[in-house]
């Protein structure tokens, strides 16, 4: 297991006036790296970050990364600090394995 640091979207729903409104908080995920599927960068949550959505302890700098878990056909999704490279890095750093390049 690999531990990541999440980018949860909590969203807050006002039945008054009809709108719900997004609060982002950051919390620890465990991810099985045999279940990851595909990792990409998450340009969006970058712009949320650029925007002040996002807590205010993350340098402007920061990149995000979605990463694709799952088996069969239960496919999950989540967002996680940090640029896919150092994901992927950190995950066969992890399992002892060398990353191919060719």
């Amino acid at each position: 297991m690999i531990k990541l640091i999440e980018v949860k979207n909590t969203r807050e729903f006002n039945a008054m006036e009809r709108k719900a409104i997004a609060h982002f908080q950051l919390d620890e995920i465990w991810i099985n790296p045999d279940s990851i599927l595909q990792i990409k960068p998450d340009e969006t949550m970058k712009a949320n970050l650029s925007k002040g959505y996002l807590p205010g302890n993350l340098d402007a700098r920061q990149e995000f990364s979605r990463i694709l878990f799952g088996s069969g056909n239960n496919v999950s999704a989540v967002t996680v600090v940090g640029k896919p490279e150092m994901i992927v890095e950190k995950i066969y750093k992890g399992l002892g394995k060398e990353i191919l390049t060719g």
